[in-house]
């Protein structure tokens, strides 16, 4: 599969947004799958002949590189780097949200944008896409540490403008505190933030359940429900138990964050560090109390820099590296400017 074949397609997990009152209704979508899949066969169906096995799923071959990082494989995909029309350096590097991997992404149409001025590169965190399972107790310093790695090992130049959507804006500022020196500006789309958690702990439990459901009756390697003909195995491959795990498994490293990380302010702010901060604009008609919120939010986030702007995404929900990637590469080509004259991103 090229890269211009990448699935731009939302996993049910990629609705994780720092607007979770509505998060369960968008989940139900998966959760009734699930239940769907575990539900006993009616009588008058077990008596039916039975059907032929299914064909074995096989995964397709990873779009990009597999770079050891030292004892497992990540799955790096970059593009550009080339052409009269470059802008020279930094690497632009996205952070996806939950369940996001480079062949199933929200991000597919932005890199494609991005390219012909930047080099940009997607990856897989651990367990997710084509990377190897994360260690047992995974946390987002693993994370931000398998990222710095990474693109070390597959020979990236730093220091990187991080580009982060949904939860990936929590990677990427534990990136920033612990990896300063990699870092030449931020980019949050969209982001979750330290002031979530309350959010997030209310939705989590239930998702997990239904994770723990389906990967409990699955077979390794295979889809835990049946897909429709046709389906894009890059989709398949997002509903495998070996996927699901890893979904749960970032759940899980969201619990083991020290607690004073997880109450508003608990990241710390970005000092001067260049930081771009786009929300998304379409909110219901009048907007609801989650959406003023979430507008509160999104600029608490763009004050954590001085150095800091505020963009509107007005025809973007969520998801704004879909719904609007024309935004997310003109934000881009906004930092990248910043950063190579030094000018501060209000001027």
């Amino acid at each position: 599969m090229s890269p211009g074949d990448r699935v731009c397609w939302k996993h049910p997990f990629v609705s994780l947004t720092p607007n979770l009152p509505r998060l369960m209704l968008r989940a139900l979508w998966i959760l009734s799958i699930v239940t769907a899949a575990s539900v006993a066969v009616p009588p008058a169906q077990a008596q039916a002949p039975p059907s032929p096995p299914p064909t074995a799923f096989v995964m397709p071959p990873a779009p990009g590189r597999l770079v050891d990082v030292g004892s497992r494989h990540l799955h790096i995909l970059c593009e550009g780097g080339e052409g009269d029309s470059m802008v020279a350096g930094p690497t632009v590097v996205f952070e996806a949200g939950l369940s996001q991997y480079t062949a199933n992404t929200t991000y597919g149409l932005a890199q494609d944008a991005i390219a012909p001025f930047a080099r940009v590169c997607t990856y897989d965190r651990a367990g997710l896409g084509w990377s190897d399972p994360a260690p047992a107790d995974w946390t987002l310093s693993g994370m931000a540490a398998d990222l710095a790695a990474l693109l070390n090992a597959a020979g990236e130049p730093g220091p990187y403008v991080i580009v982060a959507h949904s939860l990936g804006g929590l990677v990427a500022r534990v990136y920033a505190r612990e990896h300063p020196d990699h870092i030449a500006g931020l980019v949050l789309l969209d982001a979750t933030s330290d002031e979530d958690f309350g959010e997030l702990d209310e939705a989590r439990d239930g998702i997990v359940h239904q994770l723990d459901m389906a990967i409990s009756s699955s077979t390794p390697g295979q889809p835990v429900v049946g897909m429709p003909l046709g389906t894009s195995p890059e989709v398949v491959m997002a509903f495998t138990p070996e996927i699901l795990r890893g979904v749960r498994g970032e759940f899980e490293a969201l619990d083991r964050l020290p607690e004073e990380m997880r109450r508003p302010g608990g990241f710390g702010d970005l000092g001067d560090l260049p930081l771009i901060v786009v929300r998304r604009g379409k909110t219901e008609q009048p907007p609801s109390e989650a959406d003023l919120r979430h507008r509160r939010v999104q600029e608490n986030l763009a004050s954590l820099s001085t150095n800091s702007v505020l963009v509107v995404a007005e025809n973007s929900g969520h998801t704004i590296p879909l719904d609007e990637p024309g935004v997310v590469a003109d934000a881009v080509r906004r930092m990248l400017a910043a950063v190579q004259t030094g000018a501060r991103l209000s001027e």
